[in-house]
Order: structure tokens, then C-alpha cells, then sequence
């Protein structure tokens, strides 16, 4: 019960930033949801873009409710890469869930105080280190999926890569984050606008609108919200 409470509290947290675009997009989607052909995947495909959209804008503004939004949501985004035959970003999905949405559910009542404070950033060695991993997986990743049958393993491994990394410093509390989610963005808008020219998949349309969506609430994130952070010794620490 007291979870249902504060779920309703977090809920009626939005900003008015948050609100007008998750207003905006909710149209937009219902709009291509009702002028196409109604199937169960264009059904889960309008859920899961709905809910995740509603994660990354409370997720943008620092509230961990979208734990449970972003559970939601990648059941579905798992189903539609599934489908899609992005194989990569189903693996990308499931560390989604277990270094963000999982910890974000269990730790409702705490999440929030490791970055109420600020967050804390990589250092200069701290980036190196980290584009020389994404760098060293990416190919044999690649090579990986490729063999799997993934049906765009080049966007789609980059994706996954960028992805896992960005979860990572989620779970971890740095706001460096968001500078991998835009990178992570783009890729995945590279992906979804391959898939719609290839015409592989019928939820290409609404996955590209939802990742152009994810891009937006990015880089409020990034440079508006509490991500941005506020340096202080005691919230600010260097990866080395």
C-alpha cells in the first residue's frame, strides 16, 4: 500500500517540461497507432513506446519510478527487437532492467539520495578507458551477432555496447550517462531508420519516432536536470 501511495506521489511529480513532451508524444503515437492497421505487435508497440517515453522523462527529471515504467516497457521492446530481429538490442534491454529498472524497483525509498545531492562525472582517464572498451568490443561483438542471424548487427551491436555501458553508469550514479544515452540515441536512430528502408519490421515508424523522443528527453537530461549535476566533494569523484 505504501508503495501505491508513493507511486501516485512520483506520478504527479512531472515538471512542466516533462509533461509537455510526454503530452506531445502520446498524441503523435496514438495518431500512427489508429491510422494503421491495428495487430498485436502495433498493440504492444504503442504500450511499450508509450510507457518507456513516460520512463525517460522521469528518469530525465531524477525520479526512480521509472524503474517500474521501464520494466514495462522493455517487455515490449524486447518482444519488438525480438521480432525485428535485433538480437543485440534484446541483450541491451535485459541489463536495461537488471542495472536500472530492478535496482530502481527495490530501492524505491532510497534511489533517489544518491543524486539529490549532485552526481558524479568521469574524469579525463575515466573517458579514455571508457571509449577504449566500446571500442575493443564493438567489432568482435559485431562478428558475434552477425553469426547469430541479427538482421543489422552493425547498428545494432553498437547499440548494444553504448547501451550496456550507459546502464552501467546509471547504476553507478554518474551523470556521463547522458552524454552515452545521446551517443546511444543516434545509434539507435541509424537502426530504426534502416529498418523502416528495409521494411523489415512494422514497428520501424514508431520506434524511430520513440528513439527521436528519447533524444530530446537526452539532452534535457543531460544539460537541464539534476544529471547535469552540482560539483561538490562530497557528490563529485573521478573514475580512474
Amino acid at each position: 500500500m505504501n508503495y501505491l501511495k508513493w507511486l501516485g506521489t512520483e506520478l504527479k511529480s512531472i515538471n512542466a517540461a516533462g509533461g509537455v513532451m510526454l503530452a506531445f508524444i502520446i498524441g503523435v503515437q496514438l495518431a500512427f497507432y489508429l491510422s494503421a492497421p491495428i495487430t498485436g505487435l502495433s498493440t504492444i508497440t504503442l504500450v511499450a513506446t508509450l510507457v518507456g517515453s513516460a520512463c525517460t522523462v522521469y528518469m530525465m527529471i531524477g525520479k526512480p519510478i521509472n524503474g517500474l515504467l521501464g520494466l514495462i516497457s522493455a517487455i515490449g521492446f524486447i518482444y519488438i527487437n525480438w521480432t525485428a530481429g535485433h538480437y543485440a538490442s534484446v541483450l541491451d534491454q535485459l541489463v536495461f532492467v537488471a542495472l536500472i529498472d530492478l535496482p530502481l524497483i527495490f530501492t524505491w525509498k532510497t534511489w533517489g539520495h544518491k543524486v539529490e545531492n549532485g552526481v558524479k562525472f568521469l574524469s579525463k582517464t575515466g573517458w579514455v578507458l571508457t571509449l577504449a572498451f566500446m571500442l575493443a568490443f564493438w567489432y568482435p561483438m559485431m562478428l558475434a551477432y552477425e553469426a547469430l542471424g541479427d538482421s543489422n548487427p552493425l547498428w545494432d551491436s553498437i547499440v548494444l555496447i553504448i547501451g550496456a555501458t550507459a546502464s552501467l553508469y546509471v547504476f553507478k550514479g554518474y551523470g556521463d550517462s547522458y552524454t552515452l544515452w545521446l551517443l546511444s540515441d543516434f545509434v539507435n536512430i541509424a537502426l530504426w531508420v534502416s529498418a523502416l528502408f528495409a521494411g523489415y519490421s512494422a514497428s520501424s515508424l514508431p520506434m524511430l519516432l520513440t528513439m527521436s523522443f528519447y533524444l530530446a528527453t537526452a539532452v534535457y537530461g543531460r544539460f537541464f536536470s539534476i544529471w547535469k549535476g552540482r560539483k561538490n566533494t562530497n557528490s563529485i569523484k573521478s573514475v580512474r
